[in-house]
């Protein structure tokens, strides 16, 4: 369970930071959009020509910021520079000026990222649009995004290990009845066949011990007959033994010829039954040995 949650960890890091890029770029986003809007009420056109109607201090204003520099640029329907900054790259050239549309886009001005507002007015020829940019670099942006990132990821390294040690907690107590069934069965004696007891124990578990009580009854049941069988067997070869030390005393006793040959007719017929009984004990064994069934006895 440690390795899912060290393999998400990291993805999870991952997702953090491409939502707070999200979240940190919005409010910028919308805050650049406005200065575009902005100074598009402020190009006017006098005597065909285009221009700004921007007092040396409110440029400054506009370019003014603690972290960050804000750029603009307009450029007339023919291409040509008309006012701000000349570097500022053009847009795509596979994007068809569309008078109105704000649009926005990443790139780079003298080697820093800045995030650039775009949109084209329809003055003073509306076949003709003229370009209007406002760039702003990305310094407040990464930071937020940071500080975003560092909000969440500070609670990752306390809830993690937190949730490390709940999960070792929660197993090592899911696993206390498991140990508990295991030295029950461990505590039984051989001969032991009893069921195991079916009240503590886990839930998940229940249909394996479940299995096993079964296994033990036929066990059981098994070694019952098996009993069974032996102390027949045994009470029947102890008759013809019996009988096999009777008529061999008499054997000895006896002088006539005709008594000597039926005593020995006996002896054959009490070691006969002696050995069926005896093969049934081997067959027994065997049996044991194999796994296969007994044949009927005869």
């Amino acid at each position: 369970m440690l390795t899912p949650l060290l393999l998400l960890w990291p993805l999870s890091l991952a997702l953090t930071w491409v939502v707070a890029q999200g979240i940190a770029n919005k409010p910028f986003d919308r805050a650049l959009e406005y200065n575009l809007q902005a100074l598009a009420q402020l190009v006017v056109v006098e005597n065909g020509a285009l221009r700004f109607a921007l007092d040396p201090q409110t440029r400054d204003l506009l370019r003014a910021d603690d972290s960050d520099l804000v750029y603009f640029q307009l450029v007339d329907g023919h291409g040509q520079f008309v006012s701000g900054e000349v570097e500022l790259p053009a847009p795509p050239p596979d994007e068809a000026p569309e008078a109105g549309r704000v649009r926005q886009r990443d790139d780079v001005l003298r080697g820093d990222a800045v995030r650039v507002a775009y949109t084209w007015l329809a003055r003073p020829d509306p076949r003709q649009p003229v370009l209007l940019q406002v760039a702003e670099t990305t310094g407040r942006r990464s930071t937020l995004a940071n500080e975003i990132i560092k909000g969440v990821m500070v609670p990752q390294f306390v809830i993690l290990p937190l949730a490390v040690l709940l999960v070792w907690l929660a197993l090592v107590r899911g696993i206390r009845p498991l140990s508990d069934l295991e030295q029950r069965i461990r505590a039984r004696r051989p001969d032991d066949l009893s069921p195991i007891e079916e009240a503590d124990i886990p839930q998940e578990v229940a249909p394996l011990v479940s299995s096993i009580n079964d296994l033990l009854a036929r066990l059981k049941a098994s070694l019952t007959t098996q009993r069974r069988f032996l102390a027949d067997a045994a009470h029947q070869l102890k008759t013809p033994l019996a009988g096999l030390r009777m008529q061999a005393e008499l054997a000895q006793r006896e002088s006539d010829p005709a008594g000597l040959r039926g005593s020995l007719q006996q002896i054959a017929r009490a070691s006969a039954r002696a050995t069926h009984t005896v093969n049934q004990l081997l067959a027994l064994a065997r049996a044991e040995t194999t796994g296969r069934t007994l044949p009927s006895a005869r």
